[in-house]
């Protein structure tokens, strides 16, 4: 046992990897009706996140946010919805999580927005497009 090493260096892609798994392994348990047999899950998901979290590393789901193009997730579909509020939308589901580490972002992330379509938004679309 003594020939092990005390530390590990990891690459930051893969503690990335990590942290968007675990996101993935919550927002599934978030959908499981929760019969007792998951406690075990829930418990390895809270270490899982407990590692990442002691190197810096965290992940981040925008879903319910307010859109703001500023911000880092590529957006792979807007939705237009006429009974969403004027503005940039709302950030309506998160595909991959935005990932932190130390506050700077290593992983941009991918959601879905869902926004009013008005004449400037619809001509942000035909320019994105082109």
């Amino acid at each position: 046992m003594s020939d092990l090493p005390v530390s590990l260096d990891v690459p930051l892609s893969s503690l990335v990897r990590l942290a968007i798994e675990a996101w993935r392994l919550e927002r599934w348990l978030k959908r499981v009706d929760a019969p007792e047999s998951v406690g075990a899950v829930r418990h390895a998901l809270r270490q899982l996140k407990d590692v990442l979290s002691e190197h810096g590393v965290e992940a981040v789901d925008l879903t319910g946010s307010p859109y703001d193009p500023g911000l880092s997730p590529d957006v792979v579909e807007a939705i237009d919805d006429p009974a969403a509020p004027e503005g940039p939308g709302v950030i309506d589901e998160t595909i991959s999580p935005v990932v932190l580490c130390g506050g700077a972002v290593v992983s941009h992330g991918q959601v879905i927005t869902r926004r009013r379509r008005t004449p400037t938004n619809a001509a942000d679309d035909r320019s994105a497009g082109e």
